[in-house]
This record gives structure tokens, sequence and C-alpha cells, in this order.
């Protein structure tokens, strides 16, 4: 398979102080991905709150939330950089930082802790003004923990959701729960850096569970140009694929040069029976500008 892909954003942001002393924030993001045929408006919409140290968002996309982790990376995430061959993968356990809500953040232990509660489940705004939209999922809550928890180079994050959303079986009234845990560690030693993160996902079946384990290191050659290896491991028990384990090792290169950046990565991908048995190759090359 051979191809470009694209992606164009454009966020837009402002902070300051209310009469009370409150300090807020608030911003937007227009995006078009690939061939899209017009421009999203449904991510990085916020209005956020600041008191001492609590912090309260409205919206989506910019609270803390479980599409996190501490692998150590050159280049673009497997789920991003090798989507056609590592169709298990999942690093972000089911978050729900793509619906609309409110989330809590407190600090705490040289991190924060984030209570992210949605009231539907994959509404992302689509209804117009004050309008409710009608969306199939139910209620979710996410609570997750992320910082350094005192120690200089150290993170770490552990974090979990519960959602409720619509079975793709029978008359579509039937509703699965779903559980998922994330949590993880990273060291950045200077000019090396190492991390990894283990997502848990379970449905309403025992047979409805998947983990990803994960790790990757990075080593700084010169100020412009670091290197990384790393290897992630999905077990999925809602398929009757024998062996149900998906291995992907991946190298990584990346030159900065300021406002432009290049990136290298090769992903050798071995699926275990999952992507119609096949395993893969894939090299992803990309270039990108900041301004």
């Amino acid at each position: 398979m051979q191809g470009f892909g694209r992606e164009t954003q454009l966020n837009v942001s402002k902070s300051g102080e209310l009469s009370n002393g409150i300090a807020y924030s608030t911003g937007f993001s227009f995006e078009a991905d690939g061939d899209q045929s017009s421009v999203r408006s449904d991510e990085g919409v916020y209005i956020a709150l600041t008191a001492g140290d609590t912090t309260i968002t409205i919206g989506q996309d910019k609270a803390p939330n479980m599409d996190t982790d501490a692998v150590a990376r050159v280049g673009e995430v497997i789920s991003t950089g090798n989507a056609e061959g590592a169709s298990k993968y999942s690093r972000a356990a089911n978050t729900i930082y793509g619906s609309f809500g409110v989330a809590v953040t407190q600090k705490v232990a040289g991190g924060a802790l984030t209570l992210n509660y949605v009231p539907q489940v994959g509404d992302s705004g689509a209804a117009a003004n004050d309008a409710a939209s009608d969306v199939a999922g139910k209620a979710g809550y996410e609570l997750l923990y992320k910082g350094s928890l005192g120690v200089e180079g150290l993170t770490v994050y552990a974090g979990m959701n519960d959602r409720d959303v619509t079975q793709t079986v029978g008359d579509g009234s039937e509703r699965s729960s779903q559980k998922n845990k994330a949590f993880g560690a990273g060291y950045n030693f200077g000019q090396a850096a190492i991390g990894f993160g283990v997502t848990k996902m379970e449905g309403s079946l025992k047979t409805d569970e998947k983990e990803t384990q994960e790790i990757g290191a990075t080593y700084a050659v010169s100020d412009n140009v670091t290197i990384g290896i790393g290897h992630a491991k999905t077990e999925d028990k809602s398929t009757t694929n024998d062996p149900d384990e998906e291995k992907v090792n991946y190298i990584q290169a990346g030159y900065n040069l300021g406002g432009i950046t290049f990136q290298a990565s090769y992903y050798d991908t071995e699926s275990g029976g999952f992507t119609n048995g096949n395993d893969t190759e894939t090299l992803l090359l990309r270039a990108g500008a900041k301004f």
C-alpha cells in the first residue's frame, strides 16, 4: 500500500483573568485530515476556569485524559503510523476525551488528578446552538492521575474509565458496559529516555478483553537528531484466532530544524491471525511545520 496522507489544523485560544480574579482560558480548533470534504470543528472546543490548584473544564479534548502514555518515542504512535497493519493495538483504552463533558482537575502529589464526566458517550456536540443531540451512548466517567511524584525526569500515570455503549447486535437496544484501565511510567535521563504503558479493556463478557503492552526508548544523537526503538504486544480474547497476539517492533528517527521537522518510522507487525492473517511492514515518512 502506498500513498500520501495529510493533516491541517488551526488552533485558536485566549486566556486571561475574570473580573472576580479567576483565571480562564478558552479556545477551539479547525482540522482537516486527508480527503475530508469539510473542516472539522468538533475538536478542542473548551472553556476552562482555574482557582488556585483547581481547574474546571467544559468542552472536549482539552482536559487531561487517558489518551496519554509515558512511552518514549521519536515518531508517530503505532495506531497512527501503522493503522493498516496493527489493527488491535490500542493505547487510549477507549478514552471518553472526544465527548463533550465536564472535568475537574486538582494538582496533587507532583502532578494532577482529573475526574472527567460526559452525559452521553460519543456526543461530540453535533447539535446546533442549545439543542440536545440524541446520541446512542449513555453516561461515562474517567479518573486519571499523571505527574512526576516530585521526581525530576519521572512521568507516571494511572487511569480508569467506565462507559455504557450500544451494542451492534439485535435490535440495537442492548447495551454493553466497558471498563478500561491504563497505567505506565517513563524516565528521562537527559540524552536518553525510556518508558512503558499498559492498557486493559473489558467488555460485558469475559471474552471481550484486550490488553496492550508497549515499551520504547529514545536517544538524542545531537541537538537535532533523535533515534528510538519500541515494541508492543496486544492480546485479544474476543477473537477465535490462534494465536490471539499481535506484535509490533518499530524503529524511528527524527530531525528537528526548528520550524520544520522530519520523521521516519518503520513498523514490523506480526498479526497473529488478525488483519486477515497477514504480517505487514510499514515505512512512514512525515514532514511537519508549525507557525
